[in-house]
């Protein structure tokens, strides 16, 4: 009976060089997201929003055109964003039921409408009852809802293109 060695130098090696990579793509990473360079975080843009802080969230759900966000709480500046269609932005109508259920002082929860250079933006932080806002300034195609949140927690939204 022979005993054969086998040496495993190269996987070693090549898992030290993944490990290195890793760690390089990582800090990198955590750099760019610290110096906020390349990252995108204007609610009135027209390019999808990256968020560096977090949202503890119960429910999202974007279906049938319909967009339900219902989340605990959420870091200062956090902006919830959804791609909606506007069909026919002459009759179309934007319709928000959003109820915040915890608004300390200086709260503040704010809907963005964002296509190409046209921007519109609602207070729903305290709506007495669901907001209706006419889609005529718009263009037909794609348009960004986006939700800025600002202290608010405990909220319940649904909004809809009808």
């Amino acid at each position: 009976m022979e005993i054969r060695r086998t040496h495993h130098i190269s996987f070693l090696i090549m898992g030290i060089i993944c490990m290195v990579l890793m760690l390089t793509c990582l800090t990198g990473f955590i750099i760019s997201a610290a110096s906020g360079s390349g990252i995108n975080s204007n609610a009135a843009s027209n390019e999808k929003v990256w968020n560096l802080g977090g949202i503890s969230k119960n429910y999202e759900n974007h279906s049938n055109g319909v967009w339900k966000l219902d989340f605990k709480s959420a870091s200062n500046g956090f902006i919830a964003e959804e791609k909606m269609t506007v069909n026919n932005a002459k009759s179309d109508c934007l319709y928000a039921d959003v109820v915040c259920g915890t608004v300390p002082e200086g709260a503040a929860l704010t809907l963005y409408l964002v296509q190409n250079d046209t921007v519109k933006t609602y207070d729903v932080t305290n709506l007495s009852e669901p907001l209706v806002c006419s889609l005529a300034d718009f263009e037909n195609g794609e348009i960004y809802v986006r939700l800025l949140i600002e202290g608010v927690g405990d909220t319940v939204s649904v909004i809809y293109i009808k």
